[in-house]
């Protein structure tokens, strides 16, 4: 690097992941470059329906999937907070607004529940939030074994040790976690496919315990009231690049960023441990090859693939394992309605819908009058709808996601939502209501030649897959990675974790280049004191080959020999240490 300035950075990639290590790096006075094929968000982005908008009116929005922002990000709004927004003191973080409830959904109405999840009803107790799950209590009101049994898989996992977490529970399916064998539909239902399905897109065969329990911890821990007072659930008052992603990328120029859309990295040029040069392709096919002092690589984790054999496996052969990592599809269906149709103040979760729905009431949300802003006049209401499971027959047409038509995969969507949301007396869901439909335009090849295709699938977290997953330093000296699939604090696919990554691939550069500003911080999950000590005794008995001391077996398996240890040997170096500590 002889002769160079030091200060140049190309970050390859433009989503939340990339879009944070351009902020950090300009911050702190390096002369960054973002070139991005697609659009500025990457998945987070939302987009328009084309045509729709007549008489001043934009667009109907769209997006590949409602956004929400739990409570326990912490990373993400702190980078929004730093975002100028014009009459808001806390930046674009001031667009966030808190959705107070969360209905569970059944089919018919039987058995819903609605949860007040909102700040002001204050910390909830344990029984509280397993009740919210939907699990139903037992004859004349007592806990049924199966809620209890859920209980203790809960606190088994907030109490295991760092290392038991990912020495077996990284190893165990959520599935066998939850000793779903052998337990009832509905308890397989709400509290092991539910919690899965609904919230990482993952079947509870194949996802890890370490990735969900960590998961519900966090969420629990906000629901306790500890952590930090923040709202559980919250959504962006508009669509989700207007309301956040535009006022970014403004201020990423305002700080000197080179913003390039619709450059495409090809290869890159690896010299020793070195990367000289990155090959782009852009508008019009044109190509050119580009260099830079330090390489941050932020694209998604299913276009790693295609760069691996052009250069990022020479820069660092460990990357490699990154192609065994596997992705699923969790994609979003908006629903346009003529009346305001705000089903709850929240989040719908649909227990009994084959294709694992959830949904948000969006307008009720927004700053703005929804039919006086976009479309045509008539359309009062966006009902935003997350299709989870793809490979399960549906009820209508009998048939998994993917192998029906667009049209067939909006009429199957409507008819599961409104097979939960209709009863004999009350019908909140009637054709007279829609408008119109539009389903993420990254699935492909619906209506044929087929198969299907997603041009943005998500990582899932399958047993095992910390081992694959990268650190944000390289072998190379100068490149980075950056992504949700990268390790850090939140192991889900999620945009706090890519925030997260984006910050730690900075700081990874900071100290690569002897830079001395102050580093980003890369916030912890909560972990609470009181639970210290029983972490050590675990992380003992972890060492010694024995289970966890709460750990029992289920009341409808058949009994084991209390001396039959399951636990695998404990990891040594820096991968023992659990992703929550940073």
């Amino acid at each position: 690097m002889a002769g160079r300035s030091g200060r140049t950075v190309m970050v390859l990639g433009g989503g939340v992941a990339g879009l944070t290590a351009a902020m950090e790096l300009a911050e702190r006075g390096f002369e960054v470059t973002v070139v991005e094929p697609s659009g500025w968000g990457g998945k987070a982005r939302s987009a328009s329906v084309p045509g729709t908008g007549c008489g001043g009116r934009l667009d109907l929005p769209s997006e590949h999937g409602f956004r929400f922002f739990p409570g326990f990000y912490r990373s993400l709004p702190d980078t929004m907070r730093r975002i100028p927004l014009q009459g808001s003191p806390s930046g674009v973080e001031g667009n966030l607004r808190e959705a107070p409830e969360m209905l569970s959904a059944r089919s018919g109405r039987v058995g819903e529940t609605v949860a007040d999840v909102s700040l002001s009803a204050g910390p909830r107790t344990p029984l509280q939030i397993l009740r919210a799950r939907g699990m139903k209590l037992g004859a004349e009101g007592e806990l049924n074994e199966e809620l209890l049994y859920f209980a203790n898989r809960m606190l088994v996992y907030m109490t295991s040790s760092a290392q038991r977490r990912l020495g077996q529970w990284e190893q165990t399916s959520w599935w066998d976690f939850t000793a779903a064998d052998g337990a009832s539909e509905e308890y397989r239902k709400v509290c092991v496919v539910g919690a899965t399905r609904t919230v990482v897109a993952a079947r509870a065969e194949e996802c890890s315990a370490h990735t969900v329990g960590g998961f519900l911890e966090a969420f629990g821990y906000g629901f306790l009231g500890r952590g930090g007072a923040q709202a559980a659930d919250r959504v962006l008052n508009g669509p989700t690049s207007t309301a956040w992603i535009d006022p970014w990328v403004r201020h990423l120029a305002r700080l000197g960023v080179r913003l390039e859309l619709g450059w495409r990295v090809e290869g890159l040029t690896v010299r020793g441990r070195t990367v000289a040069g990155a090959v782009l392709r852009g508008p019009g096919g044109r190509r050119r090859e580009a260099d830079a002092d330090w390489y941050v690589c932020a694209l998604p984790v299913d276009r790693i693939g295609a760069l691996l054999a052009r250069g990022l496996a020479e820069a660092d052969p460990e990357l490699k394992r990154t192609a065994d990592l596997r992705t699923d599809w969790m994609v979003g269906l908006q629903f346009y309605l003529t009346e305001p149709t705000p089903i709850t103040r929240g989040h719908v979760i649909y227990q009994d819908s084959p294709w694992a729905l959830t949904s948000i009431s969006q307008a009720q949300f927004w700053d703005t009058d929804f039919a006086a802003t976009y479309g045509d006049g008539t359309v009062a209401d966006c009902l935003s709808v997350d299709i989870s499971s793809w490979d399960t027959p549906g009820i209508l047409h009998g048939k998994p996601a993917r192998e029906c038509t667009r049209a067939e995969v909006a009429a199957e969507v409507w008819a599961q939502l409104a097979d939960a949301l209709n009863d004999g007396r009350r019908r909140t869901l009637h054709d007279g209501l829609l408008h119109s439909w539009y389903l993420d335009p990254a699935v492909k090849n619906l209506d044929g030649p087929g198969p299907a295709t997603n041009d943005e699938a998500l990582l899932i977290n399958t047993t095992g897959s910390w081992a694959l997953r990268p650190q944000a330093r390289t072998a190379a000296v100068n490149l980075f990675m950056a992504g949700d699939f990268v390790r850090c604090p939140v192991n889900l696919a999620t945009m706090e974790g890519a925030n997260q990554s984006g910050r730690s691939a900075a700081n990874a550069l900071l100290e690569a280049a002897g830079h001395d500003a102050e580093p980003a911080e890369v916030h912890a999950l909560y972990e609470p004191s009181e639970l210290r000590r029983l972490k050590e005794v675990d992380a003992a008995l972890f060492r010694q080959g024995r289970r966890h001391i709460l750990d029992t077996p289920p009341p409808w398996s058949a009994p084991t020999a209390p001396d039959a240890p399951t636990a695998p040997t404990a990891p040594d170096g820096p991968d023992a240490r659990l992703s929550g500590t940073g």
